[in-house]
């Protein structure tokens, strides 16, 4: 058997006809950006994630940038930020773009930092692994990466939220995509000029960030099925979750109960990934689910203290020993996609388990 580890060209196989005829209805139109399809997804990006504004760039990482931009003229901004130390890059990349000067904070043993909120500074939180950050609540004075949990954000949004599109998320564009959702007036004035290089007025520098009416028009096919991918991929975190616990394994995910309709579609984590703390057994159970046909990734074999791009961050990075570092040396992933049969469920399962019945 053999497993990849993305799913995408199952997808396109059972959506094959919908998003074809999706890009010739966006293609014949003329209208190859801006136009009805990008006005239709923004709306139901608002309704999807309960805020007031809405707007589609070409990434996640543009949106967070431009977030970062806007927040950075704020009587909040300090002209330092607080990040965690474990997420992918592209969350520090977008602020030391933006200029901002970064704190680099540990986490929790599930990847997640929750900022202090009695003094310090402004502070970026990510829902890692799709996890939703604790604490969140509507308005909150905080930055939002949500690329891997904003399916289940809720409406905490923080003063702006930045969403990926990419194709390995659940709700994947075919080619590029992001959004800000917000529900404050000013961000979504400044993301609006800043997308379009300012072009009514030409006040301040901008850049050219859109989605295209093709992509718009494909991911509103997938809109209609991302509800019943979801529950499809908490059954499959159930189901692992229950056949690891005997196993010195750590899910960093909870079990959630699916004979609640308040917790089906999940509410807690979008399980835009599954992943497994093994420790120091990482690279011998890798190679033994490559073996098996399992491709497993590892998200993330670093922290972002540790990449050179962070050698000039002198703010209390975390130590060799924090949680952070610890986590980056023991999470594996495994594959994690709603095609994924109830046989390769099982048998991704029973592998695992081989390998520390050895």
């Amino acid at each position: 058997m053999n497993i990849s580890h993305f799913g995408l060209a199952r997808q396109y196989a059972l959506l094959k006809d919908e998003l074809l005829d999706a890009s010739h209805q966006a293609l014949k139109s003329g209208q190859l950006i801006n136009g009805e399809f990008t006005k239709t997804f923004e709306e139901w990006l608002k309704m999807k994630t309960r805020t007031t504004y809405a707007i589609t760039v070409h990434s996640g990482t543009q949106a967070l940038e431009i977030i970062a931009r806007w927040y950075g003229k704020s009587p909040a901004s300090t002209g330092t930020i607080q990040l965690p130390n474990l997420t992918y890059p592209a969350t520090l990349n977008a602020f030391l773009t933006a200029g901002w000067k970064v704190e680099l904070c540990d986490t929790n043993n599930h990847g997640i930092f929750v900022p202090d909120e009695i003094g310090g500074f402004p502070a970026c939180v990510v829902g890692l692994y799709g996890k939703r950050p604790s604490n969140l609540r509507f308005g909150q004075d905080l930055i939002v990466d949500g690329a891997q949990h904003w399916l289940i954000a809720n409406g905490a949004v923080g003063k702006g939220m930045a969403i990926s599109f990419d194709p390995t998320k659940n709700l994947p564009s075919s080619g590029n995509g992001g959004a800000i959702v917000t529900n404050e007036l000013g961000l979504y004035n400044f993301a609006l000029a800043y997308r379009s290089n300012d072009m009514e007025e030409h006040l301040g520098p901008g850049t050219n960030s859109k989605m295209s009416e093709q992509d718009c028009a494909q991911i509103l096919v997938r809109t209609k099925y991302i509800d019943a991918w979801q529950c499809r991929r908490q059954e499959i975190a159930n189901y692992w979750i229950d056949s690891f616990k005997e196993l010195p394994v750590r899910c960093l995910c909870e079990k959630t109960d699916t004979t609640s309709s308040v917790a089906f579609p999940p509410t807690e984590h979008a399980y835009q990934k599954f992943v497994i703390d093994v420790g120091g057994n990482r690279n011998s159970l890798y190679t033994n689910l490559l073996l098996d046909g399992i491709e497993t990734k590892i998200h993330y074999g670093y922290t972002l203290g540790e990449l050179p791009v962070a050698k000039h961050l002198q703010i209390d990075k975390p130590d060799m020993m924090s949680v952070s570092i610890m986590l980056s040396r023991g999470v594996l992933s495994l594959p994690m996609y709603p095609e994924l049969t109830d046989l390769e469920t099982e048998y991704i399962a029973d592998q695992v388990c081989k390998f520390y019945d050895k």
